[in-house]
């Protein structure tokens, strides 16, 4: 864990040190003149740099008979959460880069920057973030020759205040949780099995019970969960020698609890589509079709950790959907928890079968309220891109909390309609319901499909088939799994939250 500290005064250059100074669009280039000289700025002239993220300049200098790295970045506005925490994780990937064992990170002279109060501790959560978001990598599977270790140790943010240490230490702990996830994500799926992240929440509930922590875990095993009439979830994984969990992690906070509230994760570890089977392209990545698993799984050590008021249900259907003689195929009727009737005509809209009986489980808790995180439709992605998250409820008040949770974060999020008239496409001659309706607005349809199965209970619903995985690097985003929502999470339960539907 890296060395976060925040700093009125201006560090004093040592070996292997990296300054980072943010520069805006429209920046003053005789600012640059006073403090590096003109041959600096002549240079940045050159080049040229405007200041827009991503853009950057790199030199060295000596002072005090010392090499020191200075890189002045681009950056955006740095009152908007994503910029803060883009900038810190951009500067710690150059720090590497380099090779510097320090980060400088000079804030003193952003403008708008808050030097107190709730606005210097968001800071410190968002600088932490970043800086140690930089330094994430996945290579459990590379060789030692091909590892690259961070030359990074410590990071120095030089600001107006000091007050935002005091959030450096929520960032830390909101970035495991995300690394966490992350990793969950990106491991292969012989490895991520559901055996596996049943052992993973195992480890995690005993590390956090030797730190005091009331934390409990449950996992049923396929008898268990058909002696509950799991049937969609079941359905799903009997195609697979690996055998399906249903993991139930549980928290009480120290204090009284202000409410209950269950997060729910899609935990399909390997989609290969069934007998809707998918073309290679499209099965490649689906090791990542349990993101929404890995998020509730590292959302809620962050949460336990960071002791939110809430007491907290974190509920995996853990399950592989492949093809064999026992798969469950096109046009079996599976029967879900709560006695709904589903006819299969898409083998490959697995996902919500496996929700659909967590959130019946889920019910029976009597949380306050339920939310789920699913990789659920291609769909989506039409609709939103690649970076943007999907929610769906008609909880208005739910809605605005989860919301602001997410612009406090820097994850994006965008709201799509539940419109009743599409639940004609669900319906079946055979059954209560299908499960999935037309291919136009089938992000809509899904979650249609989800809320036949709230139970009375407040329910959002978060697609996240897209921001969960990138392709390429983006903002703190690296390739591969990216631990998006769990910030969003974890800000979310930090909050008061309105505890009546509206």
């Amino acid at each position: 864990m890296l060395d976060i500290d925040w700093t009125t005064e201006e560090p004093a250059v040592t070996a292997g040190q990296l300054l980072v100074v943010p520069l805006r669009s429209g920046h003053d280039p005789e600012a640059i003149t006073q403090r590096f000289g003109a041959a600096v700025r002549d240079a940045v002239a050159r080049v040229p740099f405007a200041g827009k993220p991503g853009e950057s300049f790199a030199f060295t200098r000596e002072r005090d008979g010392v090499i020191q790295h200075v890189t002045l970045m681009g950056a955006d506005a740095l009152t908007e959460p994503a910029s803060l925490r883009q900038l810190a994780h951009d500067a710690a990937r150059e720090a590497q880069r380099v090779g510097a064992s320090q980060l400088v990170l000079d804030l003193h002279g952003a403008d708008g920057l808050p030097a107190e109060g709730d606005d210097a501790l968001r800071v410190g959560n968002l600088v932490a973030q970043g800086v140690q978001l930089g330094t994430y990598v996945y290579d459990r599977f590379l060789s030692e020759s091909n590892r690259r270790p961070s030359s990074l140790r410590s990071v120095t943010a030089w600001g107006r205040s000091a007050a935002p240490t005091e959030g450096s230490n929520r960032g830390r702990i909101v970035a495991d949780a995300i690394a966490r996830a992350r990793d969950l994500g990106n491991g292969p799926p012989a490895l991520v099995t559901p055996s596996y992240l049943a052992q993973v929440a195992a480890d995690m509930v005993a590390a956090l019970a030797a730190e005091g922590h009331d934390v409990k875990l449950t996992v049923l095993d396929a008898d268990e969960c058909k002696a509950r009439g799991m049937g969609c979830f079941l359905g799903v994984g009997q195609g697979s020698d690996e055998p399906p969990k249903f993991i139930h992690l549980a928290y009480s906070p120290k204090g009284e609890s202000k409410a209950r509230v269950a997060l729910i994760g899609k935990g399909v570890t390997f989609d290969s589509g069934g007998y809707s089977l998918k073309p290679t392209d499209g099965m490649l990545d689906m090791k990542l079709d349990m993101c929404g698993a890995a998020a509730v799984i590292g959302s809620f050590e962050g949460a336990v950790r960071l002791g939110v008021p809430y007491e907290l249900h974190a509920l995996v259907a853990a399950a592989e959907n492949l093809v064999s003689g026992k798969a469950y195929k096109l046009g079996d009727v599976l029967t879900a928890s709560n006695g709904k009737t589903v006819e299969i005509n898409n083998t490959d809209a697995e996902g919500r079968l496996t929700m659909a009986d967590a959130m019946v489980y889920a019910s029976k808790l009597e949380p306050a309220l339920m939310i789920d995180f699913a990789t659920l439709t291609g769909a989506c992605i039409i609709a939103l891109g690649p970076r943007i998250a999907g929610v769906m409820t008609n909880d208005q008040a739910l809605h605005d909390d989860w919301m602001a949770a997410a612009a406090r974060s820097g994850e994006d999020m965008w709201r799509l309609p539940l419109p009743s008239n599409l639940k004609e496409q669900l319906k079946s001659k055979v059954a209560d319901m299908r499960n999935t309706g037309e291919r136009w607005g089938g992000a809509l349809t899904a979650g249609l499909f989800l809320s036949e199965f709230t139970e009375g209970i407040r329910w959002m619903h978060i697609d996240i088939a897209g921001p969960a995985m990138a392709s390429k690097a983006y903002g703190v985003t690296t390739p591969g799994a990216s631990g998006v929502p769990v910030a969003t999470i974890l800000e979310l339960l930090s909050g008061p939250i309105q505890l009546e539907q509206s």
